[in-house]
């Protein structure tokens, strides 16, 4: 399936990937980014998507959003944070719920009524129902509470993604993934939680695999518009087993001290289960499958 897309959130690990995966695939691909993103990234992102820089005015969103005529949204911009400080508040609600609520304005004014979007698994602390983790799961769900309307009032058709701990290759964020590797190959201490922690990973060709059949839902011919999420659930570790995992990837042992710092405040211990899968999509890569194509170590250890 080909269409025409637009992306946020596409200077970001799984947004770039999606980005990336949507070119291939024979898309054309719009993507929203602001002045401030790095230029070395948006150098590359202008050789497989048309940028359109957003001033940060919903006026100017909706300028975009005409130009660039899309048939469908992919909105995966978001400032994520475990834990916040009194000075991340404006920015959290600016990022997650007002700029949400700006692209769904300037779609409903620009007759563009599908959108695919991001939320988080943390939106749910111990319950399938709605109970945030931290600030950031709460702007979130405020975030959804607004698209709701526009469903409501606008027709506007949303599918919303919950994801939980994703991985992969060229990712640059410190994940759990990427810091035991880093580890196993440094010889370095690793200071941890007691590590008791279930956490659920998917990698990211299936995160994006994921999008991409979300679209494909919403592009069909239907009467009603809709409006649904979904958790995007991968496999499942304690972190002690998940350093295991690593340790015989690599054939290198971690010194990791586990306990040596307290579980954050509010730690997930045992993630939401999800009870409903996206018609057309189940996860193909496994983290032992990823560690082997990487194969970081040839049995020599720090």
């Amino acid at each position: 399936m080909s269409a025409r897309a637009l992306v946020t959130g596409s200077t970001g690990f799984i947004g770039g990937a999606l980005t990336r995966r949507l070119a291939e695939d024979g898309w054309d691909v719009r993507c929203v980014v602001r002045p401030s993103s790095d230029p070395e990234v948006i150098a590359g992102l202008g050789r497989i998507c048309r940028l359109h820089t957003h001033d940060g005015s919903t006026k100017q969103l909706v300028s975009v959003m005409r130009e660039a005529d899309p048939d469908i949204v992919f909105h995966l911009a978001s400032r994520f944070l475990a834990e916040h400080e009194p000075e991340n508040v404006a920015d959290l609600i600016h990022s997650n719920v007002l700029f949400s609520t700006q692209m769904a304005e300037a779609m409903i004014r620009c007759d563009c009524k599908r959108l695919v979007n991001t939320g988080t698994s943390w939106q749910h602390y111990q319950t399938t129902d709605y109970r945030p983790v931290n600030l950031y799961a709460a702007t979130k769900e405020a975030s959804e509470d607004i698209l709701a309307y526009y469903h409501d009032a606008h027709d506007l058709s949303i599918i919303t993604l919950k994801l939980f701990d994703t991985y992969g290759p060229g990712d640059s964020r410190r994940k759990l993934v990427n810091i035991l590797i880093d580890a196993a190959m440094s010889g370095e201490r690793l200071d941890m939680s007691p590590g008791e922690q279930i956490v659920d990973l998917t990698h990211v060709d299936d995160v994006v695999s994921a999008f991409l059949a979300a679209a494909v839902r919403l592009l069909e011919e239907r009467s009603e518009p809709l409006q649904e999420y979904f958790l995007v659930s991968g496999e499942r570790y304690s972190v002690r087993e998940l350093v295991k995992l690593v340790e015989h990837a690599t054939g290198c042992a971690i010194d990791v001290h586990f306990g040596g710092r307290a579980y954050r405040t509010r730690e997930v211990m045992v993630p939401v289960v999800a009870s409903r899968r996206l018609l057309g999509w189940s996860p193909d890569i496994t983290v032992a499958k990823f560690l082997e194509s990487l194969r970081p170590g040839d049995g020599t250890c720090a």
